[in-house]
């Protein structure tokens, strides 16, 4: 338990996020064994450290040697000569990534099968804000190419450090946004029928290949039995000639046989290896996807709960291709034409709630804004995210838009769905380790974990109380950005 000081009456409305999360953390690199650090060295102050797939640990020593968390506990040594970053009644916590963005991109519009296409190539370092996603703790974004229809592959960047390091996966996921409502269903079916194509394609040429080697196979085992044996002890004349034995042991009639012809005609009988034909670009992914290539997997956006029935009657004939689900509810606009240039108010429309137990039954993945929907033509307000979490999804969160001020609102939106009914633990979990997973990075980001990525986040308080401010953000052990 953390005891805040409370500056201002608002803070009342938080304190139940305050349980179980907040305090200090310490962080050390570690090279050589050396004296123990624990709570004395924090001057009486706790210190927490918040773990998402274990114990939490307060108060908590964090080691990290050449950008990979070592070890993570309490009373841990270290060197003398060890850099120290000590951040009394402070909380870390992995940093947060984004599952699906745009931020910093230019918008275009495309649409139809685009597979070849990779976000990664639109990417310049030196022409996005990192530091807007840096001081919203951000450590790790997930870029998807822009349009409709089948758009191309998402590519993973961290938000800082070196330019070397910062280029993560340029083919991390498949990006998929249909047009639900004007023919992006047959698109998608069409896309996934043409890659089946590609491979049958590719199947027909190696079965013709195999029936051409078994049949030039027989062939010279036939010429091998038309062959008759001759006898190499036999003197006299064949054919008009003296046949003998030559020092090397060979017949001959008055030439030997050359070694090097042997070995060319070695040659001539290998079989050529098989050359598979070049599969289209624009369908390399989808065709990774059916055939279960590892690391395989595509992100499918929906805009309404029907969106999902025609998206599993598409994926019906083909076996569980790994996906997970990006929700774009509507948004809703009221107003008069007194308000031409304005609306009076706004509200998103959302009728997911429809397929949350659908949902929650296969364990879904699912990426959506921390908001408080309404259900449709009524005023009755609806946690879509708690309901999922309930039913055994797991939920990653990313900001209502690709802008610094919906960056900064995304932990205040999500304390007001804990606040609403959300679990706070799973709300924690769905700024780093649910994305993480989601987008094929769980095995490196998400997590405080030995042999994990150091990337770490500071708070001077609890991270779901919207009055506490982002200190530090650590990339691979190193700082990357510090508040003023």
């Amino acid at each position: 338990m953390v005891a805040f000081k409370p500056i201002h009456r608002q803070r009342r409305l938080v304190r139940a996020l305050q349980a179980s999360l907040p305090a200090v953390a310490l962080v050390t690199l570690l090279r050589t064994p050396g004296p123990a650090l624990g709570a004395d060295d924090l001057n009486g102050e706790p210190s927490y450290v918040v773990v998402m797939t274990g114990t939490d640990y307060e108060p908590g020593v964090v080691v990290i040697e050449d950008g990979k968390i070592t070890a993570i506990g309490k009373d841990l040594e270290y060197p003398a000569a060890a850099k120290v970053v000590r951040a009394p009644q402070q909380t870390v916590m992995p940093g947060f990534v984004l599952a699906r963005s745009r931020f910093g991109l230019r918008g275009y519009s495309r649409s139809g099968v685009n597979g070849d296409q990779k976000a990664a190539d639109e990417v310049y370092l030196d022409e996005i804000d990192w530091r807007e996603l840096l001081e919203a703790g951000v450590t790790t974004i997930s870029y998807v190419p822009d349009g409709k229809g089948v758009t191309g592959s998402a590519a993973i960047f961290r938000t800082g450090g070196g330019e070397e390091n910062r280029l993560l996966k340029d083919d991390a996921f498949l990006h998929v946004a249909p047009n639900w409502s004007s023919g992006g269903k047959k698109t998608l079916r069409d896309a996934l029928s043409k890659a089946a194509q590609e491979i049958e394609k590719v199947e027909k040429a190696r079965k013709e290949w195999e029936e051409k080697q078994e049949a030039a196979k027989k062939k010279k085992v036939q010429e091998a039995n038309k062959e008759k044996p001759k006898d190499e002890e036999k003197d006299g004349e064949e054919k008009g000639g003296t046949w003998r034995r030559s020092s090397a042991g060979n017949r001959e009639n008055g030439k030997e046989e050359k070694p090097a012809e042997k070995n060319s005609d070695k040659k001539k009988s290998e079989p050529e290896a098989f050359k598979p034909p070049k599969i289209d670009p624009k369908y390399q992914p989808l065709v990774d996807l059916i055939e279960k290539k590892e690391g395989a997997s595509m992100m499918v956006e929906l805009d309404d709960a029907s969106d999902l029935l025609h998206l599993d009657d598409v994926l019906e004939a083909y076996d569980e291709l790994a996906h997970f689900l990006f929700f774009k509810p509507r948004l809703e606009r009221f107003g008069s034409e007194r308000a031409r240039f304005g609306y009076r108010f706004e509200y998103l429309r959302s009728d997911f709630y429809h397929v949350v137990d659908r949902l929650g039954k296969r364990k879904a993945r699912v990426v959506l804004s921390p908001l408080v929907h309404n259900l449709p033509d009524t005023t009755f307000r609806y946690n879509l995210m708690a309901e999922l979490v309930r039913a055994g999804c797991e939920v990653s969160v990313v900001p209502r838009r690709d802008s610094r001020s919906e960056l900064q609102r995304l932990r205040a939106r999500l304390a007001e769905l804990v606040r609403a009914g959300l679990d706070k633990d799973k709300a924690l979990e769905s700024l780093s380790l649910a994305p993480a997973r989601a987008v094929g990075m769980g095995d490196r980001l998400g997590s405080l974990e030995k042999e994990k990525d150091a990337d770490l986040v500071f708070f001077d308080g609890d991270p779901l109380d919207p009055h506490s401010r982002i200190e530090r953000v650590m990339i691979l052990g190193e700082t990357v950005w510090e508040a003023d």
